[in-house]
Parts: structure tokens; sequence; C-alpha cells
């Protein structure tokens, strides 16, 4: 048994050699890794971008190759000459109602830009018009025409030509012309996103800068923070750019935001803590160099441990099948490695260079009465939870009295797919689609197409208006096109196919067509179709719907899907991870419970605030499915932190004593680290688009209930009340016989004190250190 025992630490001893030599090799060569990492930025900026991994520019182009909405629009357009379905719309409004000669100049103008499509002539050249359709409505002051463009028109491309087409209408008197749909909102999406991005960076720059200067007094150490922060995030969007023309995977502009404020803040709580490390070997007379090397020896294997577990949490995205939810993986997976590898290599440098310099003007020598006065609160409540069962159970129990209330809204959440309705107050496309919705057909700008297939099923002409007038009495549906309101000879093929086996209806809902109320009416009117046909008279025929709301309604069923096996892998990776690390099975497993609670809470207070009080239709689609993902991984860094202190003490002392004496030290180092992410995330609501309010307010509420809420009190309430259980299958946790009181505590506390002070180097060892 010994000699096994001795076999398995040869590998440990090893591997923490190497580490070791590693971090030191770091300080004595803290020059070289200074050049390296400015030449890396400086390459960044320098070479071309590499191109490729983009994904679709057509938004059912985000369903599986399955896709049932996708196979009807395809056996739809191999019908039909001219599709119904368009992803842009230019609106022509008069509030006084539109003239006989301005609806004709509509009609006219749409049919020239027609005509050599219906010859058979049509463009194939990118960045053409190859079809403009009129679509009938019954709204005197408003006219809606979609227009179709050539196949490899970009989406930008295909707006500008839109915005073309609808300057024609713009000299008329009291006539105005708007563009929208899917594809503008998509771009105009875009431009928001790109005009307030460089605000954001800076922003949240700045501001951390603010709280890191603020937190050590010093005005250098915030530029320390700044000039890490700044060049890693200059090489990672040049690695991620690399890795997607590498390996195809997509980086959808939703990803920007999230990516940068991951790399900000996972850089900003490293540094904060090297810095206290740092600070605290000074305060110790430890010399500069010597000081650098073991903040990093000391500080380092915690960083790489809780840095492997976000970064392993966020690739666990891989498992999902959607294309869109795969590249948020590796993207976000990526920035978290490049983080942490900036944080082991150049942060260290920086701290060696500068030595005392880094903490002017306050200098060295007062961390540890802040300390003190920053643990007084955590000394109180590690008290309360863990000097006896009963306060842990307590503790519990509020805990768990905030968060399952909190988390109960979560099942009347609701997924929002809308491009338009998220779009700031005051932007052309979401008026165009504001005109639409006061005149009661919102859903014109994304229409659902109903096709209707049977051999002769065209000659059921009566069976079909009888279908068509069913179909627009059903609830959400605003007005139903069909061979009643056909704007072209039955010989052009809009209404039924030449070969007299397929008609269709274009369907019209009366609200936002990728909201959750569209979704929702379009599900209802899906179950109710057969038998609609059935009323009608219609023998011998099959039905198949597409469209934009087809496609959403897929594609929020498939996030639903994918959501609940991404968590699960994510669980599953985190708790191995915590396992390994802790040596253990019980603890990690209830730790991972809390976690998703705080995660549930989060979702529940966001679905409270949009939907409830500030009345969005609901959440858009990715939302609730990153955040969650990035929650849980931060969630179980933070728990390196807490839980691996207390498990560094508990080899030394009881279990209540261990508590007692780690979640005063890590308590500082994991607020501070809350609140700068909790801070950076939040400044995501910078962007004045709906889905990056939802991140912000989700991510920072959640990072807050984790920092306050989950760590200080459920964490160590939990430990005690598992006591020796905590640390199965391992007998590493022993259990103390009496409760300590206050007095003890603080004893202990100062007596941790006083040994740092004599040995900085056994003070330093193991995580708890982390905060002080």
């Amino acid at each position: 048994m010994l000699r096994a025992r001795s076999a398995a630490r040869v590998p440990a001893r090893a591997l923490s050699a190497a580490g070791r030599g590693f971090r030191s090799a770091v300080v004595a060569g803290r020059w070289l890794v200074m050049a390296v990492w400015l030449a890396a930025a400086v390459a960044a900026v320098m070479l071309p971008t590499p191109s490729g991994g983009g994904g679709s520019n057509n938004f059912g182009g985000l369903l599986p190759p399955d896709s049932e909405a996708v196979r009807v629009q395809e056996r739809s357009l191999e019908q039909f000459r001219v599709p119904v379905l368009s992803q842009t719309a230019v609106v022509v409004h008069d509030p006084g109602g539109l003239s006989a000669l301005t609806r004709a100049d509509i009609a006219l103008w749409a049919l020239q830009h027609t005509q050599a499509t219906l010859r058979g002539e049509a463009p194939t050249a990118d960045g053409r018009i190859v079809a403009a359709v009129p679509l009938p409505t019954a709204t005197p002051e408003t006219a809606v025409t979609y227009l179709y463009t050539t196949g490899g028109t970009s989406l930008a491309d295909a707006t500008a030509l839109a915005r073309q087409y609808a300057a024609h209408f713009e000299n008329q008197p009291d006539v105005d012309a708007y563009v929208t749909g899917i594809t503008p909102a998509r771009v105009q999406q875009a431009e928001h996103l790109e005009a307030r991005l460089h605000l954001f960076e800076v922003a949240t720059l700045v501001l951390i800068a603010a709280v890191v200067g603020l937190t050590f007094r010093s005005v250098v150490a915030p530029l320390v923070v700044l000039a890490a922060a700044g060049i890693g995030y200059l090489v990672a969007v040049y690695v991620l750019a690399l890795a997607a023309a590498a390996l195809g995977f997509a980086l959808p502009d939703q990803l920007q935001p999230l990516t940068a404020a991951l790399l900000i803040g996972v850089v900003t709580d490293y540094c904060v803590l090297f810095f206290s490390g740092m600070r605290r070997q000074l305060d110790a007379g430890v010399p500069p160099h010597e000081a650098a090397r073991r903040t990093v020896t000391t500080d380092g294997p915690i960083v790489a441990v809780a840095g492997i577990t976000v970064a392993a949490g966020t690739a666990a995205l891989l498992v999902a099948d959607f294309e869109l939810f795969r590249a948020f993986g590796p993207a976000l997976s990526l920035t978290v490695v490049v983080g942490v590898v900036l944080s082991l290599t150049l942060v260290p440098a920086l701290i060696a260079v500068l030595g005392p310099r880094l903490f002017f003007p306050s200098g060295v020598g007062g961390s540890g009465a802040i300390d003190r006065r920053a643990g007084r609160g955590a000394r109180w409540i590690a008290r309360a939870t863990s000097s006896s069962r009963r306060g842990a159970l307590v503790a519990v129990l509020l805990g768990l009295g905030i968060l399952v209330p909190a988390a109960l809204p979560v099942t009347d959440l609701r997924l929002d797919l809308s491009f338009s309705s998220g779009l700031p107050a005051g932007d052309p496309v979401r008026q165009g689609a504001e005109i639409l919705d006061e005149a009661g057909v919102r859903g014109v700008v994304a229409p659902t197409e109903v096709l209707v297939e049977g051999p002769g099923v065209t000659e059921q002409r009566a069976a079909l208006s009888a279908f068509q007038g069913l179909l627009s009495r059903q609830p959400g549906v605003a007005q139903v096109l069909g061979a009643e309101q056909n704007p072209l000879p039955e010989e052009y093929g809009i209404v039924f196919s030449a070969d007299g086996d397929a008609a269709r209806f274009v369907v019209i809902l009366d609200s936002d067509p990728l909201g959750a109320t569209g979704i929702a009416d379009l599900r209802r009117l899906e179950d109710r179709i057969p038998q609609l046909l059935d009323e009608a008279g219609v023998a011998g025929a099959t039905v198949g719907i597409a469209g934009q709301t087809a496609v959403a309604s897929e594609l929020a069923l498939i996030t639903q899907d994918e959501l609940r096996r991404t968590m699960l892998a994510v669980l599953v990776v985190e708790f191995v991870i915590l396992a390994l690390y802790l040596r253990a099975l019980l603890a990690p497993l209830l730790l991972i419970v809390t976690s998703a609670l705080g995660v549930a809470a989060a979702l529940g207070v966001t679905v409270l605030v949009f939907q409830g009080w500030l009345d969005d239709p609901g959440l858009t689609f990715y939302v609730p499915f990153t955040t969650a993902v990035l929650l849980l991984a931060l969630g179980s860094d933070y728990n390196v932190f807490a839980v691996g202190s207390i498990w560094e003490e508990a080899g030394r002392r009881p279990l209540r004593e261990a508590i007692a004496v780690a979640m005063p030290a890590t308590a500082r180092a994991i607020s501070a680290a809350g609140i700068i992410l909790a801070t950076t995330f939040a400044m995501v609501a910078i962007i004045p688009l709906d889905s990056f309010r939802q991140v912000a307010f989700i991510m920072a509420l959640g990072l807050l209930i984790d920092t306050f809420l989950i760590r200080p009190v459920l964490t160590p309430a939990v430990l005690t009340l598992l006591g020796r259980a905590a640390g199965w299958p391992s007998r590493r946790i022993r259990t103390a016989g009496v409760p300590m009181d206050a007095a003890r505590q603080v004893a202990l506390l100062d007596k941790r004190a006083a040994e740092a002070g004599r040995d900085p180097v056994a003070a330093a060892a193991g995580p708890s250190k982390v905060g002080t």
C-alpha cells in the first residue's frame, strides 16, 4: 500500500516541480515575456485578419438540414415561378390614405423590376433585384412590396438595394417609404452593435481601472490591468478569427461584446488575485523579485485551475447540435484560454518589473489593516454559518427562501426571435414595423406560407376558397391572401402551380411574426389546419407550413432542447473538475446544485423584469442559453477560489475552524472579483439592443447572487451540514467536537496573521491565501 501511494505521488511531484520551474522562469525572463506579448499584439493589429467561418445570410440557414419548414419552402420554390416569402419589404405610407395614383405607381414600379424574371430572363449577377411583388392589404394608408435579390447578394447590399427602391416614392407629397423586414433589421442590429462596440470596450476598461485603483489605492495598478486586458483582447480577437478560418466555425456578431466582457473580466479578476498576493509578500518584507516569484508560485495554480474550469464549462457548448450555439463554445473557451495564458505570463512579468511601484502612491504596509476591515463581515457570516449545525440550517433555509421564489418565474420564460422589435426607438426599420403594427398587419414583413399539395388540388376552387376563409378567422391571423387576391394572372403561377398539384396561401399575423406571441399563434394554427381542411371539404391533400415564423418556431423548440442538453453537459464537466480538484464527490455535487439554483434565480428575475414589468414579448432565444452556461462556468471558478481554500485549511484543522479561517481570507478576493465581473457584463447594456440589455441584466444579477449569497452563505452552510461526509469518499475532512465562539475564531485569524509575518512562504502555501 505504501509503495503504491509513493508511486502515485511521483507524477504529482514531477508535475508540481515543472510548474514551479515554469513560474520561476516567467519571473526570471520577465523582459522577454513582455516583449513576446507586445510583439503578439502588434502582429494581431498589423497582420490581415483571417477570413472564413462565417455564418449563413439566410435566417432559415440557422436550422438543421432536416428542418420541416425548410423542406416545405424548397418544394414551394420548385412549384411556383415567383416566391411570396421575402426577408425584405418596402412599406409605403400616407397617413391621409394612399391615392390611386400612388397605388398605380407602386404596382408599375414593381412590375418594372419583375418583368425580366417573368420572361425567364432574371439577372444572375450578384447585387440585383430579381422580383418585386406588391402585397394586397386591407389598409388604405399603407402598401407593402416584397423584394427579392440574386442569391449571392449580401445582407448589407440587399438592404441598400431596398433603400434605393424605396427612394422612388419619397418625392411624392405626404408619402413616406420605409425598408423593413428580417434582412434590414439584421443589418441595423449589426450597425448599432458596431457603432457602440468601441464605446463599450473603452467604458468598460475605464470603469474597471477605477475599481482596481480604488481597491489598491494606486494609479499604477489600473494601468497594468489596462495594458494586460488591452493586449489580451487584441490577441484574442486575432486568435478567434484564425481558429474560425481554420476550423470552419462561425463568429456571430453577438459574440463580440460577450468575448470582450469575458476577456476583460477574467484578466482583471486574476490581476486582482496576483496584486493581492504581491502586496502581501511585500508587506512581509520579501524582496520584489522574490515576492513576485512566491506570488506566482502560490496563486498561479489557482488561476490555472480556475481558468481551466471556465474554459471547459464554455467548451461544453460543443455538445449542441445547433450550429449557432456550437459557435459560441470554441469562441468563449478560446477567449478564456488566452486570458489565462496572459494572466500566468504577462501579469507576473509586469509585477516583477514594477515591484513596490505597482502600488504607488499608497505603497505597501497597509494591506493587513484593509483586509481586517474588509473581513469583519465575512468573519461574522462564517461564524453564523459554521459555528453550529443549527446556524447552518438557518442559512440554507434563508438562501433557499430567496432563490427558489426568485427562480419560479423561469417557468414562464418565452423565447423571442424578433429582429426589429429589439432595435432602439427611432430606428427606421423599427418605425416601418410599427406602422404595420398600427395597421394590424405587423406579420406582413414575414408572412407564413401554407402549401396545400395533392393531385389536381387546384380544381377544388370552392373548397380552397372556403379553406382560405377559415384560415382568416383563426386567432392571431390578420389577413389571408389566396386566389381571391391574386395580383397577377394565374398563368404566372402566383397562387396555383402550373401542374395544378399545389395551391398556396399567404397568412399574415397581427403581431410580430418572430415574436413569442406570433410563434404561439402559428403553433395553434398548425394544430388546427388538418381540421380546417376537413371542414372546408378539401380532399386528397396534405399541408405544409413555411415562412420565417415557422423557422422561428423550430428554432425556439431547438433552443429549448439544446439548453437542456448543454446545461447537463456543463454540469457534468464542472462536477468532474471540482471532484478531481477537491478529491470528493458529495460536496462538489451539492455545490454545483447551489450554483444551478443561482442561475435559475437570475433567469427567473429576468423573466419577471423584462416580460412582466417591461412588457417584452420574450427573451432573445440565445440569451438564456449563453448566459446560463457562462454563469455556471464562472460559478465553478469561484468554487475553486472559495472551497479550495477551505479544503486546504481542512488538512490542518477541523472543518468548522477551516471555514472560519478560510472564508474571511477569500472573501475580499471573491467579492472584488464578483463585483468587477458583474460590472463588466453590466456595461454590455451600452449597446442599444434588447438582447444585450437582457444579457447584461442576467449576467450582472447572476454574478452578484453568486458573490454575495451562494459563496459566503450557502457554501459554508452546506459544508457545515455535510460535516465529514463533505469529503466522501476520502477521509480528508475532520469535524470539531465543540462549536467555536467568536473569540476563538478571532484568535485563529490573529495567529494566522502572525504566522504570515514570520514565515511568508509557509503562510502563503495553499489556496487559503487567495483573497488576503
